[in-house]
């Protein structure tokens, strides 16, 4: 019995170090812009988690959330850690989509919105995860509706 609580212990400790490790090197963030009021940002907010599960790509996800003042400090600290604060800046106030940045350059890739269901998000996120970490995706030609562009910018430099 005491061999079998060490091996669970052995188990859970490497697995909880390994998860860590994981979660500090994402491939992208994919930075969702929400708000509580925004039906759209319900839809992707209940799609996204599962799209990045079913993607298997090195992802994190920070969440730029206006529904308060306490939330939208909250993602300003989040895009400050992660030094994408232009990107935050670019889009805070303009919710139903999410943005994948690529970790290192801090460019954005594209956008996927509440139009995908879970699975396109994850093919989408998969994609732009595989030109991030520089490796060659093969796909095929589309000619569907829905487009991982971006939305305009929400935020406009009135030359201040």
């Amino acid at each position: 019995m005491k061999t079998i609580t060490t091996l669970i212990s052995a188990v859970a400790l490497t697995t909880a170090f390994a998860t860590s490790a994981f979660a500090n090197s994402p491939d992208v963030y994919v930075v969702e812009f929400r708000n509580d009021s925004s039906p759209a940002s319900q839809t992707l907010g209940s799609e996204l988690p599962s799209a990045l599960a079913i993607s298997g790509v090195q992802a994190e996800q920070v969440v730029i959330d206006t529904s308060t003042a306490a939330k939208w400090e909250k993602g300003a600290h989040e895009a400050f850690d992660r030094e994408i604060v232009p990107v935050f800046n670019q889009w805070v106030g303009l919710p139903g989509f999410a943005a994948i940045v690529d970790a290192k350059s801090k460019r954005v890739i594209g956008c996927v919105n509440s139009q995908f269901s879970a699975s396109e998000m994850a093919q989408e996120i998969r994609k732009m995860s595989a030109r991030a970490s520089g490796k060659a995706y093969m796909s095929n030609a589309s000619t569907r509706v829905k487009t991982t562009q971006c939305p305009p910018a929400h935020n406009v430099d009135m030359g201040n």
